[in-house]
């Protein structure tokens, strides 16, 4: 008799997993790379229209500009709160009778949530007594927030069915309409309070087009209702709790130290100081992008599949890894030439508390893929305690560095308190998952010693040799990404056998696919 009748079910169940995991990883690779492009371009069109606004206004005035700014920054402590992370876990798979109230429902509540996000802006530029100038820019400015939190809402219906890439051109083209309208005001009319226009024209595309995508039918049919709106807020919240103070915690840990600055110091060290976060943005809009789609898939795998989990954890760690060390390696090296370029001469005293920011975003790369995973394996309790430690180091720290050293103390202390966190999230990650391996230990050891071996020398050759730093810092990226894949640390060849696309008969053998999957997890 034969074995063939009693095999096949085994053989039909491998091969409709390898189905099953080539849709994911095509909606992971598409997704995941139209995310981490638009963001790099928004980040590059963003940073050109901060360059204008920066030779444009007085040193006080773009101090100012950047202060507002870093104010309505620290409000998704208000208009966040987490229910994203609660509401994607409602929405993946969701029939599609049950996604219209929910989506509805968290729409709703983002909305209330930007108003009061507003209205706290608004409160603390009173109540600390900032100029009436200031005031006003904040009041102006504020709008952003009251249409950036209904139009991050709809992008999480987005991110729930990986229908990303739609929006994600659309983010493109909205910041360069904000960065034409920085020329425009530029060349017409460059005053302080001109220049907030732009930022809201851009908010108002991002969210006019994701209104009308859904109206259009770009979530297979799906739309919100809001038969019931206020019912569910209460579970979303409650559900939320943790996350919201844990994220919270993380948004202050980001931004205090502006805040701070401007209390302790100047507007001039503040302007000053935004020259080196506009650095260290790219590669946290980079790395954010990233975690969206992987969000996504870690929610669906948890409790479900661990190797799953595991894999993808281990694959969106190392890839923050391998840009973080990039970004470190691309801009440490040159920092002046690259801030004197595009600021001038007068912002090249930014130059090294930059440095320590983009050092700092490239550690915290890596931390944000530890928070998803904590969010994602719903452990919340641990979430906050970790976040909390690291604002409170970080307020104590910079409440003793900013005054003995203006930028670089505040910069200093960032960059001590995203190691502390670092450490921590990625233990805390292991520790209350119960995966084995989760963490891809050796391959972040070996990019961080990649990372010092090829930044000191080319450090040392831009700014001891003189050597020209445009197509020295291009070698050293190039190098930088080749060592990466030879040592291992960021292994190519694995990553495209896994997102190669797969043909219905074309599968390992249960125990191929088995030796591979335990052979990559050991790396």
């Amino acid at each position: 008799m034969s074995d063939k009748p009693i095999d096949q079910p085994e053989h039909d169940s491998v091969n409709e997993r390898e189905l099953e995991e080539g849709e994911e990883t095509k909606g992971l690779v598409s997704n995941g790379a139209a995310m981490v492009v638009s963001r790099l371009l928004t980040a590059v069109f963003g940073w050109a229209g901060s360059v204008v606004i920066a030779r444009t206004l007085s040193p006080e005035s773009w101090g100012q500009y950047s202060f507002v700014f870093g104010l309505l920054g620290i409000m998704a402590v208000v208009t966040d709160l987490g229910v994203g992370r609660v509401v994607i876990s409602r929405l993946t798979g969701a029939e599609q009778k049950d996604f219209g109230p929910v989506a509805g429902s968290f729409i709703v509540l983002r909305c209330v949530l930007g108003i009061a996000g507003y209205l706290v802006a608004l409160a603390y530029s009173l109540i600390v007594g900032l100029s009436p100038m200031v005031v006003m820019v904040v009041a102006i400015a504020g709008t952003t927030v009251t249409l950036a939190t209904p139009a991050n809402a709809l992008l999480v219906l987005f991110q729930s069915r990986l229908k990303l890439v739609f929006l994600a051109t659309w983010d493109v083209i909205a910041q360069i309409v904000q960065f034409l309208l920085i020329l425009l005001v530029m060349k017409t009319h460059p005053t302080l309070l001109a220049f907030v226009l732009p930022a809201i024209a851009r908010e108002v595309v991002t969210v006019g087009v994701r209104i009308i995508a859904i109206r259009t039918g770009k979530l297979d049919g799906r739309v919100p209702t809001y038969g019931a709106v206020f019912g569910l807020w209460g579970p979303m919240l409650r559900e939320a709790i943790p996350i919201s103070i844990g994220l919270a915690l993380l948004t202050i840990l980001t931004k205090i130290d502006t805040l701070m600055l401007e209390r302790l110091d100047t507007y001039e060290s503040v302007g000053l100081y935004a020259i080196g976060y506009k650095f260290s943005d790219v590669l946290i809009l980079a790395v954010s992008a990233l975690a969206v789609p992987f969000t996504t898939v870690l929610v669906r795998a948890w409790g479900a599949d661990t190797d799953t989990f595991r894999q993808r954890t281990r694959q969106a760690m190392t890839v923050a890894a391998l840009l973080g060390g990039l970004a470190i390696v691309g801009f440490v090296s040159a920092a002046e030439g690259v801030i004197g370029l595009l600021y001038g001469a007068q912002f090249e005293p930014a130059s090294n508390a930059a440095r320590l920011l983009v050092m700092s975003s490239a550690i915290s790369g890596v931390t944000t893929i530890g928070w998803v995973v904590l969010v994602s394996a719903e452990k919340l309790k641990v979430f906050p305690w970790v976040a909390g430690l690291g604002v409170v180091l970080n307020i104590a720290l910079n409440s003793v560095f900013i005054p003995l050293w203006s930028i670089m103390g505040a910069a200093g202390a960032t960059i001590i308190s995203e190691l502390v966190i670092f450490f921590a999230f990625l233990y805390m990650a292991r520790q209350s998952t119960g995966i084995t391996r989760l963490i891809p230990v050796t391959q972040l050891a070996r990019q961080g010693l990649l990372i010092a071996a090829v930044t000191a020398p080319t450090w040392a050759l831009i700014n001891k040799a003189g050597w020209p730093w445009i197509p020295t810092v291009a070698a050293a990226c190039v190098l930088h990404l080749a060592l990466s894949v030879v040592s291992k640390s960021f292994d190519v060849g694995d990553r495209i056998k896994f997102l190669a696309p797969k043909e219905p008969g074309d599968i390992d053998s249960p125990v191929e696919a088995t030796t591979n999957s335990r052979s990559a997890n050991d790396e």
